[in-house]
């Protein structure tokens, strides 16, 4: 048991930083840098806002998957075969990937 729980052990960060990120995101982040909302001016031009809470989102969850997977390259060394290796590393970039894109798009200001 001990063995699988230092292996795995990563891949309950990003669903345990999910709501506590889901509510500084909608309580400070959109306040400072704003919601990915459309904005126009008094002459009906539409303002750029080229840094927002959306693309601060994707970078924080994209540094997050990536600390997972690199955690996870240390945590190989409990597995025995190559083959393991490949398939346990692969699917862990899969699922982080994966994670990323959906917890973005669940958080998501349109």
């Amino acid at each position: 048991m001990k063995k699988i729980v230092k292996t795995y052990w990563q891949l309950l960060i990003m669903p345990v930083l999910f709501l506590p990120y889901q509510y500084l995101n909608s309580k400070v982040i959109v306040e400072w840098l704003g919601c990915g909302c459309p904005l126009v001016d008094e002459q009906g031009n539409e303002i750029v806002n080229n840094f927002n809470a959306n693309d601060f989102t994707m970078l924080f969850w994209s540094v997050v998957a990536l600390i997972v997977i690199i955690i996870s390259i240390f945590n190989m060394r409990y597995l025995i075969k190559w083959y393991a290796k490949l398939t346990y590393i692969l699917l862990i970039a899969v699922g982080s990937v994966y994670l990323v894109m959906r917890f973005c798009d669940l958080m998501r200001w349109k």
